[in-house]
């Protein structure tokens, strides 16, 4: 027997939720966007969407945060840190976005860990949705997650035709659990529908692969193609690099913390105008190295989660699964080829 919950009880617990949380969920947008926003009832989420069009990364790593201020009061300088003060749950995140926060976590939160993301972590619960059906662009399987996979999660709902199967995880997915108003909870024994596989990447062997080929001609090639549009980094659910800017303004200086990508044609310029990826071919080459050699290296894991996000944004098809392939298929090679 499973725990059971129809989609109106579902909303009546939402609701509930929301007097104690920010309740954040997906949001169907004039523009056909779906994205992560706050709501202020559970009426206003789109339960039908497939996958957002943004992951919700931006609710523990902000594209814009202030990390802290300076102010100078009476002869004083002090330093206030910025807080995240607010209970947050967000409602409707598919496994590849947890396992995404899950990555997120290796970097943050490696010692000294980052004190705001950390809050940010604290504060929010995750009630997650399976996948209802696998996208063409989608390889999670491949990536170390699966449509139903609740292993990232506090709470994993799964939908079947009388609403809702409820998965509890952790303690604190129990805890907003035991916020659900008595007797909207049913037993069952209903079982999940069963999903279509997702598309199969041959990841096993490429960090070997990826460190022999590092100055192939192939990434020259495939520099070719890109236009350095960054829209790779921003909707990519795993992708952390960041500017740091301090702004005086009357007295009070803010350091502010914005996302960066390492397509941007500065990204690694240096003071004098040094550029030491001058180039597309060298930005474009460290966005697959950092994903598939540099993190796995340092963190034990390929920094994707196989959504097919970056493959359904690239203007000129520049797609990771064909990458994976072509670095497969050029094997033990290295140098110019």
């Amino acid at each position: 027997m499973t725990q059971i919950i129809s989609k109106s009880d579902l909303i009546t617990w939402l609701n509930k939720l929301a007097e104690s949380h920010v309740l954040i969920g997906p949001v169907n947008d004039n523009a056909g966007v779906t994205l992560f926003r706050k709501v202020s009832q559970a009426e206003e989420i789109a339960f039908d969407f497939t996958n957002t069009t943004l992951s919700p990364k931006e609710w523990f790593f902000p594209p814009t945060e202030t990390l802290f201020t300076v102010e100078r009061k009476d002869g004083q300088v002090e330093l206030v840190p910025a807080e995240d003060v607010e209970a947050k749950v967000i409602f409707g995140m598919r496994p590849c976005d947890a396992r995404g926060i899950a990555l997120l976590d290796k970097p943050f939160l490696n010692e000294p860990a980052d004190t705001l993301y950390q809050q940010h972590r604290d504060k929010t619960a995750l009630i997650g949705l399976s996948c209802r059906e696998v996208l063409p662009e989608c390889f999670c399987t491949s990536m170390g997650t699966a449509p139903d996979d609740s292993s990232n999660m506090d709470i994993l709902l799964t939908e079947v035709a009388d609403g809702y199967i409820i998965q509890v995880v952790t303690e604190k997915g129990a805890a907003l659990l035991a916020e659900c108003p008595e007797g909207l909870l049913k037993q069952s024994e209903v079982t999940p529908p069963a999903l279509s596989s997702a598309a199969t990447v041959p990841i096993e062997g490429i960090t070997e692969i990826m460190a022999e080929n590092f100055d192939n001609v192939y990434w020259e090639r495939l520099a070719d193609r890109c236009l350095h549009c960054n829209l790779c980094a921003y909707v990519c659910p795993t992708c952390y690099c960041f500017d740091v800017r301090d702004y005086n303004d009357k007295g009070k200086v803010e350091r502010v913390r914005t996302w960066e990508s390492c397509q941007s044609s500065g990204f690694t310029r240096i003071a004098g105008g040094y550029d030491r990826r001058a180039g597309k071919a060298p930005h474009l080459r460290q966005r697959f190295y950092h994903k598939l050699f540099y993190f796995p290296a340092e963190f034990g894991s390929v920094a994707c989660v196989g959504c097919g996000r970056c493959v359904k944004a690239c203007p000129v098809n520049v797609d990771i699964r064909e990458v994976i392939m072509d670095v497969h298929n050029l094997g033990g090679q290295s140098g110019q080829q």
